[in-house]
């Protein structure tokens, strides 16, 4: 982790600078890429409400994320992450080159806990949450 102010050239989305409290750590890492450990939260408002949580160790790794709520309203945690104050919940976005095909894994959200600024990729146990449920996305967001 940065110990000072970091620049982090990011692919497609330009430069950020970060510093420790920017980053987020994955102790066991996420699904697919376990060994890399610390991620930022990345967005600008011409690409809301997508955002995308990229690997500090690797930036070409990015994952596009988005608040379940925009997906499913009613969607449920674990009652252990539903404090709201201290969790933020995201589901990773699989992007298509058609709209109609781009998918959202409700199944394995990721909860970043922004007190603790720590992070872990949970899987829902049973069948209530699909791993590809459709999404319908704007032009503009599904151009990204």
């Amino acid at each position: 982790m940065p110990k000072q102010k970091q620049t982090l050239i990011i692919p497609r989305l330009g430069t950020v600078r970060l510093s420790r409290r920017d980053i987020f750590h994955f102790p066991a890492g996420l699904i697919g890429f376990e060994q890399l450990k610390d991620y930022i939260l990345v967005g600008s408002p011409d690409m809301e409400p997508l955002r995308w949580l990229i690997a500090v160790e690797d930036p070409t790794v990015g994952l596009p994320v988005l608040l379940p709520w925009y997906v499913l309203p009613h969607y449920e945690l674990p009652a252990a992450y539903t404090d709201v104050t201290t969790y933020v919940p995201l589901v990773v976005v699989t992007l298509a080159a058609q709209a109609t095909q781009i998918t959202v894994n409700l199944k394995a959200p990721i909860v970043l806990n922004i007190r603790s600024r720590q992070g872990q990729q949970l899987i829902l146990p049973g069948d209530r949450y699909s791993a590809t449920h459709p999404l319908m996305l704007s032009a503009d967001v599904a151009s990204l």
